[in-house]
């Protein structure tokens, strides 16, 4: 067996259940995890030993020595530090901890079954979501394998509220999420799929704005600047496209750049 540290905290006296991640053996009471979680030893094995035979001798002795320690992987300490804490808190009642540490007690109560454990950190994060963007909420959700169906009502907030996402949401969100957000809030804003144009919008606005969005040089045509882009109901007010007098467009400079879009 490879050199290993007692973990300083959580080698316990009396402690009954053996268990090694990276090269810190943690010993600790297994009351807990026979009452509270429904799998946490399915997949666990002794480091070095072949996998018992369940119902055998073996099979009851593990996790019952430091040479019998089960491995758990995918696991570091400090997520398991974390996750001890909560059946270890010596103030009791008085369960204080920043949020990113609830995250990682869900993402290990939600993998393990600990049910109990799972619903007391999502009490907490509900608690205290609005220290967190909203983007930023269903990354660290996804991150620390929350349960998918909480994810519905915070990408309908997003899909929901009248501000797009912004740059920094679209990168945290990812490519391939941000295009289905995107999709959503055109469905639900337009349930038949068409989404008209405002009137008088000019195809010269469709190039600039266009352009500022994708990065693209700015592109102008002469002669279009009452053009209506086609499909969009003319301005009763507007200039025909006869009254049109070719003007070349001045680049605009940073200051006179359009707003992009919401």
């Amino acid at each position: 067996m490879e050199y290993v540290t007692h973990h300083p905290k959580y080698f316990m006296v009396g402690g009954d259940l053996h268990i090694l991640i990276d090269d810190v053996m943690f010993k600790v009471h297994s009351y807990f995890f026979r009452r509270e979680s429904r799998n946490f030893f399915d997949g666990a094995e002794p480091p070095s030993s072949p996998s018992p035979e369940p119902g055998s001798p073996e099979m009851d002795d593990r996790c019952t020595s430091e040479s019998r320690a089960i491995r758990i992987p995918d696991v570091t300490v400090e997520e398991f530090e974390r996750f001890l804490w909560v059946f270890y808190n010596p103030k009791y009642s008085i369960y204080s901890a920043n949020i990113y540490s609830w995250f990682s007690i869900l993402k290990l109560a939600h993998r393990w079954d600990f049910p109990e454990v799972k619903d007391f950190a999502l009490r907490e994060l509900k608690r205290r979501e609005s220290e967190i963007p909203l983007v930023t909420r269903i990354r660290l959700y996804q991150e620390y394998e929350a349960p998918l169906e909480l994810l519905v009502p915070l990408f309908s907030e997003l899909c929901a509220r009248e501000s797009a996402p912004t740059n920094e949401e679209i990168a945290e969100l990812g490519f391939e999420q941000a295009c289905y957000v995107w999709k959503a809030r055109e469905a639900l804003r337009f349930p038949d799929g068409v989404t008209p144009l405002p009137g008088g919008v000019t195809q010269n606005d469709v190039y600039a704005i266009v352009a500022d969005i994708m990065g693209l040089p700015e592109y102008t045509v002469e002669g279009t600047e009452h053009t209506e882009v086609t499909g969009v109901k003319p301005d009763p007010g507007a200039p025909s496209g006869g009254e049109d007098t070719a003007v070349v467009p001045q680049p605009r400079t940073k200051k006179q750049k359009k707003a992009k879009p919401t």
